[in-house]
């Protein structure tokens, strides 16, 4: 798909609560940007949870799938707006999917560092603006089969402890205070030790092609699209968003001084060898935990209940130059 920069129009749909009120506090400067750049756009601002679903839902409804369109979907948030955003689009068949881009402006900002988009907003836009056709990346997608669920997902569907980390981490006050000085991901270290006492191990049961392999202490249970999670964590750290795989990682919990123990070996890009993690890289997952715990997706609480979920591939296009 490839037009002109000067036919591009933008429709934005902006979150004023992402990255603790950092997008709304950004707007100005970055419409006085748009005005300067000549760039035609459009933009609704998203009220509550959920609502930029149903904008980008209207919104795709509203323009015809045909070929050569101009319009880019804009997300002005973080992963959480981004992930609405394409729930949104992507509930609509069309053969000719509308590009969907976005600011990270968010706590986490996990996709960006996926894709290779610059974390400060200001370049970030003009490799948005500047780039002239649309690239498909992988984004995985999900069905679970117990409350009826499905969608899409851009980084990562978590199980267990990564999952009561951002429960924890986003009823923390703190959280405000940290995202304003560009520190969110230190929320979730802060939440990381009460969760590990109240992180109960359960079991887990993995389903790859005719391989079935039951784990009855698990932990951490995050299946991902790039290397990233929890504000620039490596947890998968050969993936990439164009090697049309899921990357499942699965740790057993730990006592106390291995987990400090694995967290360094997270650091430095170790720890998937480690005994007591288990990692796998498929096109088709199939998870079960017949217990109630804390799920997340990309980054958006779940809550807690029981999981049969079916997560895949597909791919979308994204409306960035990450060589500018």
């Amino acid at each position: 798909m490839r037009c002109s920069l000067l036919s591009v129009r933008f429709y934005i749909i902006l979150n004023k609560h992402a990255g603790s009120g950092q997008a709304g506090t950004l707007w100005p400067q970055i419409r006085q940007r748009l005005v300067a750049a000549q760039v035609q756009y459009e933009v609704v601002v998203s009220e509550y949870a959920q609502h930029a679903v149903l904008l980008s839902e209207q919104f795709a409804k509203r323009l015809p799938d045909k070929p050569r369109q101009n319009w880019v979907v804009l997300a002005l948030g973080g992963d959480g707006t981004l992930h609405e955003v394409l729930n949104g689009l992507s509930s609509q068949h069309r053969d000719y999917p509308i590009p969907v881009t976005y600011l990270p402006i968010g706590s986490g900002n996990d996709f960006a560092r996926g894709a290779g988009l610059s974390l400060n907003w200001e370049k970030a836009l003009d490799q948005v603006i500047q780039c002239t056709h649309a690239t498909n990346y992988d984004i995985g997608t999900y069905n679970e089969t117990i409350k009826k669920e499905r969608g899409v997902f851009t980084n990562n569907l978590g199980i267990g402890f990564d999952a009561a980390i951002i429960a924890q981490a986003n009823q923390s006050r703190s959280k405000v205070w940290l995202n304003r000085h560009h520190l969110g991901s230190l929320s979730y270290l802060a939440s990381a030790l009460s969760v590990y006492y109240n992180q109960s191990g359960f079991t887990l049961t993995v389903h790859v092609g005719n391989k079935r392999d039951i784990y009855p202490n698990a932990f951490l249970v995050t299946t991902t699209n790039h290397p990233y999670f929890g504000g620039g964590v490596g947890i998968a750290p050969d993936a990439n968003l164009k090697d049309h795989r899921l990357h499942l990682v699965v740790i057993e919990k730990p006592n106390f001084f291995k987990l400090l123990w694995l967290a360094m070996r997270l650091v430095f890009k170790k720890h998937l060898t480690s005994k007591s993690v288990h990692y796998y890289q498929a096109e088709k997952l199939h998870l079960t935990v017949p217990a109630i715990e804390y799920g997340q997706l990309d980054g958006e609480e779940m809550g807690g209940r029981f999981f049969d979920v079916y997560a895949g591939l597909t791919s979308y296009p994204f409306w960035f130059d990450t060589t500018i």
